[in-house]
């Protein structure tokens, strides 16, 4: 062949396309090698949030690094395509910009780490298991077992409650004893009950608080400490426990009661009392 016509067709358009696809395709292999690379070096000291962050940096960093170089190679100008990015970008972010907050958001929360996949967080209304973190988006997994893409915008702009960010949990539950009753006899049976749950620390606090003189009772609370994990099963277990208790002891926990009578004119009438029963 010619030698003329060799570099013809070397710096001929079908060369050139063969660069750009050969470039694409060992970005997108080097970009694959190199987030492996990160997930083995981070993947121990990084939780799943940041590995998976680091991760897609490094597979769109090298990958464009090479397509960039092969674009080069290929005499293709890059300012041309550098200014044409800018002003796509600028347009695009004037038409975007709920995305861009999401992402500016995502970004932030990565930082300041307020939750991290697995925990179980309200926020509003809603609570689940955070199963997936991305840079738009929070994914949760309610109690019901349904889906809610929550954007990382309003995550940042509403309050976040983790009840599972610490080990330990404290259950408060409500409690209701006649005017009869000896708190100080209830006190030791309520403690007494808590501290033969299983579920129960016995090694915190456990007892017995005042809340308030009600109508027709007083109105107290049980306190005791649990791991997370038997946060949802402990009240049952300690009400099963705790009334029990004081069924044995004949301590009287009062309810309103409704009393029927008849008038003189023979027609029924209801009364609704707060007295004990």
């Amino acid at each position: 062949m010619n030698y003329d016509v060799y570099e013809v067709l070397k710096e001929g358009p079908i060369a050139r396309a063969i660069v750009v696809i050969v470039s694409v395709m060992i970005g997108y292999v080097s970009g694959k090698m190199a987030s492996r690379t990160v997930y083995r070096a981070l993947g121990k000291t990084l939780d799943g949030h940041q590995v998976m962050i680091a991760k897609r940096l490094a597979f769109y960093g090298v990958m464009a690094l090479v397509v960039l170089t092969g674009l080069n190679e290929a005499g293709i100008n890059l300012s041309v395509l550098v200014g044409a990015a800018g002003v796509a970008s600028v347009a695009i972010g004037f038409a975007s910009q709920t995305t861009m907050s999401n992402l500016i958001s995502g970004i932030f929360m990565l930082i300041e780490r307020p939750f991290m996949v697995g925990d179980v967080i309200r926020v509003g209304g809603t609570s689940g298991e955070v199963t997936t973190m991305g840079l738009f988006s929070t994914i949760l997994k309610t109690p019901e077992n349904m889906m809610v893409r929550i954007p990382n915008e309003t995550l940042m702009k509403s309050e976040i409650t983790n009840t599972t960010r610490y080990p330990l949990r404290r259950i408060e539950l409500p409690l209701a004893v006649s005017y009869s009753a000896d708190i100080s006899h209830v006190r030791i049976l309520v403690t007494d009950a808590l501290k033969t749950c299983n579920q129960t620390r016995k090694d915190l606090p456990v007892g017995l608080l005042f809340k308030s003189f009600g109508d027709n009772a007083i109105n107290l609370a049980m306190e005791f400490w649990v791991v997370k994990e038997a946060a949802a099963e402990a009240p049952i277990t300690a009400a099963e426990a705790v009334k029990k208790a004081l069924e044995s002891a004949g301590v009287e926990m009062p309810f309103p009661q409704r009393t029927l009578s008849f008038a003189a004119d023979q027609k029924l009438k209801v009364e609704v009392s707060n007295s004990a029963n």
